[in-house]
This record gives structure tokens, C-alpha cells and sequence, in this order.
């Protein structure tokens, strides 16, 4: 007997997307997650009387009638979860040696603030904020191609597309070096580098414009902050008739006969069945849980891919003082020691040397004056920067007490750079603090070596197939970071777009 019309495993923003809309359509819902708090990267975690969310610190794609705010108008909650939009005039701070720059909503604003800063580079600036423009259009425009690309589709596409086509294969640092980009600009242009936690080097350049495209229309942060966005999703999803979604339910096999899939299995012992299944965890681990043998030489393929870099995030509190003083606000700062932001990279993954480590700081407590995540009178700082995460699977399985002595000397380090350079007596103010590895990833959030985005944001992994999959079992979809694209507004529109499918319903 079928106890749900579909089953949804993994409540990471994809999951949840899909299977909110799946439920306010009449769907018989259930989903099943591993850990104890629904969310995927977006989840918060407390500590005493303090929250903090385990990797998301701000997002896009919110404004009206864009992706996130089409969703959750579709699913009757738009009202109950309204967002700030961070500093227009300075939504990110880059910080280069002792040179600071904002990042403004507006690419001509942004270009003419370079211009005036590096004006015997106008020419190189021009060209660059040129070329984002057409790619970040085309890849808009991309949105209305149908889902099955065929070759007369392509063949009719090729001009309209001319300048994301060009440049499928190149990183951001191929497209500096034909521009003769100098080194600081360098920097700053790719300052926001650890939302792909990727070096010019190694990004997909196409990957780079769609970030900045998008936050170019306005960077936002949930008013009531990001446990009131998921707990707000997760309660429309209850709410439904004949829906549920169940935490401590890690799914350890997927049940396959026939070529379809029958039924999933808990670690637990419990047993779900479905008429349908949608997989919100990792391409390769849901072959896993399937067996591999189930699945076709396509999906194989599919889940070919290298993982991205895994990421240290410092969590504080802080009392007795106000960060506003301090060169922080409603805007994250981005914090490199020099404009190598490629050595900066292999130092910290390659080299395991982050003693002088780039950061990334974000005061979400400055982001709105909404209370939740800590005691009045404190505010909160998330601090991140990018590491292996060989290096600590390896120290946490080997040795407990050398794992904990390195996470302390590496947040020793962060703290000293925010002491030294931001604020002074940072540590006779701290109220809280906490250090999460990539093995802390691994562990709460089954993100396989640590990963925070999924598949390497290479040219190699950003695709035009990239999306939503429908496996070669007839009854089993993926949607999640890697079957979609990572970040809250990229897993959001995975998710949709696995709805529309799904239904035939537009968003």
C-alpha cells in the first residue's frame, strides 16, 4: 500500500521548495530528514540563549516576482517572511591589504566608483562590466529555453547566446588575462569569491557573472532571520492534509524493483513508501543508497564530478560594544591580506597554512533589528574562511584531542585578524563562540567531504544540463545544489523548476 504521493529525502532549500509546492497543490507530502533540524545549510543551530545559521548569510533573488519571492507567494506565506535589503549603496566591503571598496546595486555605479579609483584602467573596467552585462542577460534569457535542449533549439540559439556560449569554458582568470586586468583589481572584482569558494583561477567565469547578476539586483537577509524563513516553509508543509515532515529520519537504502523505486528505509528501521521519490541529498550518495547498478551510464555520468571546498566558520557574540563603531553595518566585509587571491587559496587548501587566511564577516544582527538570535545588548558575527577538509576528517577520525587543538588555533588566528585590524579588545567582549570544520559539515549536514556548494564551481561542472534530474528509475528525481545550483536563490529555483515539471504548473 502507498502511504504518500511522494516522498522527499532531505530538507535543504531544494527539498523544501519542492515538496512546500508539491503540498499546497494536494499532494500527499512526506519528508524524511537526517538531522535534528530541517534547513540543510540554511538551518540555524543554538547555543545557550544564542542562534546562529550553519552557513547562509545572505541571499538574492527576493525582489517581486523573482524566484524567491514567486515561491513563497505560491505557497500563501510571501506576507509572513518579508527580507531587508542590505546597504544598496555597499552591500559587501572588500578589504584588499588596508584598501576597502563597496560593492554597490548597480553595475554602472559600480564600474564609474572604479573608474574614478583606477582610472588608467578605464578601458579594462568598461570591457569587464560589458561583458557581465551581456552574459548576465543571456543567461536571464536562458530561462525561457524549454527544458530539452534539442539540436535545432541549440542550432537556433547559438546567436542569442553568443556570449555564454563563448564563454563556457573560461574562468574568471582566462577573462582577466585577455583583459589585462591589473592585480588589485583583480582582487576586488572577485571579491565575493568565497560565495564559490574558488580562486580566478578555477571559477567558471559563467558562474561568477550569475552571482554577481544576482546580487546586483539587490542582496537580502529574512527579516525575522533564516530559522523564521525555513520554520515558516516546514509549517506550510505540516499544515497540508496528509503531510508530514519527520526529523532524525536519516534514510539508509532506497528500495529499487522493476526499475522503479518501492520504498525507503531509515536507519532507524522504519520503512516509507511513495508513489513518487525526490532525492534532496548528494547525486553520488543517492546512487549509493539506490545501488549503483540501478541506474543508467547517463546517470553515472552525472555524478562524475569533484567536490568544492570545504569552509571554517567562526560564530561570536559579543557584548559591551557596538560593531557599528567598528567598520561593520548592514553589509558583509570581505577581508584579503593581498591581492593574490590564487595564492591566497593554495596556502589555505593546498598548503594547509591559514595563518594570514582571507574572511568573510557577516553581522546578521545588523542585518535587522528583529530579536531571536541572541540576549539584548549582544550581537552576533559569522566569520568564514576556506580550508581542506582531508586535513580534518583525518585529525577528528584520528586523534579527538589534535583535532580540537587545531580548530582552536586556527580560530585563535581568525580572531587575532579581526583584533588586529577591525576591533580592538575583540576578546574582552566575546560572549559566545563556536567553530564549526568542514567535518562538522560531514557530520550535521551529510555534505559529503565537507563540501559547501556541492560540485567544484569549475567550467568543467557548470553546464547547460546542469539542473533537476530525472533518473533513469522511473520514479526517482534529484534535486539539490549539484542537480541545481548551490545558494538559497540557485536551490529555490532548482526546486521550482522540479515542481513545474512534476505538475505543469508555473510558479
Amino acid at each position: 500500500m502507498t502511504d504518500f504521493d511522494d516522498i522527499v529525502i532531505g530538507t535543504g532549500m531544494a527539498g523544501l521548495t519542492v515538496g512546500a509546492l508539491l503540498a499546497n497543490a494536494g499532494r500527499r507530502v512526506l519528508m524524511l530528514e537526517a538531522h535534528d533540524t530541517p534547513g540543510g545549510y540554511a538551518h540555524t543551530f543554538t547555543v545557550g540563549r544564542h542562534r546562529f545559521c550553519a552557513q547562509v548569510h545572505y541571499i538574492f533573488n527576493c525582489g517581486e516576482g523573482e524566484s524567491i519571492d514567486a515561491f513563497l507567494s505560491k505557497i500563501g506565506v510571501r506576507d509572513e517572511v518579508p527580507f531587508e535589503r542590505l546597504d544598496p549603496e555597499g552591500f559587501d566591503h572588500i578589504v584588499v591589504g588596508r584598501e576597502r571598496f563597496r560593492v554597490p546595486n548597480g553595475l554602472a555605479k559600480h564600474e564609474a566608483r572604479l573608474v574614478r579609483r583606477f582610472p588608467e584602467h578605464r578601458a579594462a573596467i568598461r570591457r569587464y562590466f560589458g561583458l557581465v552585462g551581456d552574459v548576465g542577460r543571456e543567461l536571464d534569457a536562458m530561462k525561457d529555453l524549454p527544458a530539452r535542449i534539442t539540436p535545432w533549439v541549440a542550432l537556433r540559439s547559438a546567436h542569442r547566446y553568443r556570449h555564454v556560449i563563448r564563454h563556457m569554458r573560461s574562468t574568471l582568470e582566462d577573462v582577466y588575462d585577455r583583459l589585462r586586468m591589473p592585480p588589485l583589481l583583480r582582487a576586488v572584482l572577485a571579491g565575493q569569491a568565497g560565495d564559490y569558494l574558488l580562486p580566478p583561477r578555477d571559477v567558471s567565469f559563467l558562474l561568477h557573472v550569475a552571482l554577481v547578476w544576482g546580487y546586483d539586483k539587490g542582496a537580502y537577509y529574512p527579516r525575522g532571520h533564516f530559522f523564521h524563513l525555513v520554520d515558516t516553509i516546514v509549517r506550510s508543509i505540516r499544515a497540508r492534509p496528509g503531510c508530514a515532515v519527520l526529523t532524525e529520519r536519516e534514510v539508509s537504502r532506497i528500495e529499487v524493483e522493476g526499475g522503479r523505486v518501492v520504498g525507503v528505509t531509515t536507519k532507524g528501521g522504519e520503512r516509507f513508501s511513495a508513489r513518487r521519490y525526490v532525492s534532496n541529498v548528494d547525486p553520488k550518495r543517492t546512487l549509493e543508497l539506490a545501488g549503483r547498478e540501478s541506474f543508467s551510464r547517463r546517470d553515472a555520468r552525472r555524478a562524475d564530478y569533484a567536490y568544492s571546498s570545504g569552509n571554517i566558520t567562526v560564530y561570536i557574540a559579543v557584548r559591551g560594544l557596538d560593531l557599528r563603531d567598528h567598520g561593520f553595518g548592514s553589509y558583509n566585509v570581505w577581508h584579503y591580506p593581498h591581492a593574490d587571491l590564487d595564492r591566497i587559496y593554495d596556502d589555505q587548501g593546498l598548503r594547509h597554512d591559514l595563518s594570514d587566511p582571507w574572511l568573510f564577516m557577516s553581522t546578521p544582527t545588523l542585518h535587522t533589528s528583529a530579536p531571536g538570535l541572541c540576549p539584548d545588548g549582544e550581537q552576533v558575527m559569522e566569520i568564514a574562511t576556506s580550508c581542506d577538509h582531508a586535513r580534518f576528517s583525518e585529525l577528528r577520525r584520528r586523534d579527538r584531542r589534535a583535532y580540537n587543538a587545531e580548530k582552536k588555533k586556527v580560530r585563535d588566528t581568525i580572531l587575532d585578524v579581526i583584533q588586529d585590524r577591525y576591533v580592538p579588545r575583540l576578546r574582552d567582549h566575546l560572549a559566545v563562540q563556536v567553530t564549526g570544520t568542514p567535518a562538522t559539515n560531514e557530520r550535521f549536514c551529510r555534505a559529503p567531504h565537507g563540501n559547501a556548494y556541492g560540485a567544484a564551481l569549475t567550467p568543467a561542472h557548470v553546464t547547460m544540463d546542469r539542473g533537476p534530474v530525472r533518473t533513469s528509475l522511473d520514479n526517482l528525481w534529484m534535486v539539490n545544489a549539484t542537480a541545481g545550483f548551490p545558494s538559497v536563490a540557485g536551490t529555490v529555483g532548482a526546486g521550482i523548476a522540479l515542481y513545474e515539471e512534476l505538475s505543469g504548473d508555473a510558479v
